[in-house]
């Protein structure tokens, strides 16, 4: 058996033609392992949703191929499909159809006929027996996703594409989505996730690649991207200072502002906030919500491209 449950060779794609052209993906090369959750991170417009179009078949790439548990997608289409399940990153269900009846009509396209037991517990996996006779257009957009989430999964896919699957959730249902994808891996699936969410992609995802323009410029695990750019601990604070006066202090090796907050990354944390007490005495400012944090993915993308991820 293979190791791979996907395999992208060389992939360019764009779309549009004439002065509308735009190349979303240059060149991709990117091979995920069987049962593993592997996350697509970067911002929006970074070629993350083009790359899984092309791996469910559903936007035509350039050059290159694509291979799902052996089989080529341009040269098999219907045998590749069968291999995955997939949610959108909108759910598009049919408003008038109910829970059990949209899982029905999107199984029977796949010649798959699920007994209303077999519904019913997957409804009760995702929490939402109380919605089976609820028709789509009367759910929560949670409740939706997760809907989204079961019509995935009644296929008995080796393999669960999941296009920016939290997104625009509140925290608890964000959480509760995150087990489901979990529960994934535990039944032996791949999973592979597009986020833009660098917690998300850290306590969810084994290996990352990291995209951004249309090409991978980094993928390992979240801890050993960290590792391997060398970034240091940041120091958080709420002041307001100019940022030409903070990035020669002592200590310091980089600062921005995300929001309200002052984000300095030094070697030794403890005596740049000593320096940045000086500063902020000096402009006759004070140091509210002090805070250091170890590096994460956002600090890896902003080294690598000088941008945010959130941009």
């Amino acid at each position: 058996m293979c190791e791979y449950s996907i395999e992208i060779n060389s992939v360019s794609a764009h779309y549009g033609s004439g002065g509308k052209h735009v190349q979303a993906l240059k060149d991709v090369v990117l091979c995920i392992r069987r049962g593993e959750i592997f996350g697509l991170l970067g911002p929006n417009g970074a070629g993350k949703t083009t790359l899984l179009a092309c791996i469910e078949g559903l936007h035509a790439y350039d050059t290159g191929s694509v291979t799902i548990g052996g089989v080529d997608v341009r040269r098999n289409t219907v045998a590749a499909k069968r291999k995955l399940g997939i949610q959108l990153q909108r759910a598009a269900l049919i408003e008038g159809l109910t829970a059990v009846e949209l899982i029905q009509t999107y199984a029977a396209l796949y010649d798959i006929y699920p007994t209303r037991a077999r519904i019913d517990q997957l409804l009760k996996d995702l929490q939402l027996s109380d919605q089976a006779n609820k028709r789509a257009k009367q759910m929560s957009g949670g409740q939706q996703q997760r809907l989204s989430l079961a019509i995935a999964v009644i296929t008995d896919p080796e393999i669960v594409l999941l296009d920016e699957p939290t997104e625009a959730l509140d925290p608890a249902a964000r959480r509760y989505v995150w087990s489901i994808i979990r529960s994934l891996k535990d039944q032996g699936r791949t999973v592979v996730i597009t986020t833009h969410s660098m917690d998300e992609a850290e306590s969810l995802c084994g290996r990352v690649a990291i995209i951004n323009n249309g090409q991978i410029i980094a993928c390992d695990s979240p801890q050993e991207l960290i590792n391997t750019m060398h970034v240091n601990p940041m120091l958080k604070v709420t002041v307001e200072l100019p940022l030409e006066q903070v990035q020669p202090l002592d200590c310091a090796l980089s600062a921005r502002y995300t929001g309200e907050h002052l984000e300095v990354e030094t070697s030794q944390p403890i005596i740049t906030l000593n320096a940045l007490y000086q500063l902020a005495a000096k402009h006759g400012r004070v140091l509210r919500d002090i805070a250091i944090r170890q590096p994460n993915l956002e600090d890896v993308y902003l080294k690598m491209t000088g941008n945010s991820l959130t941009a």
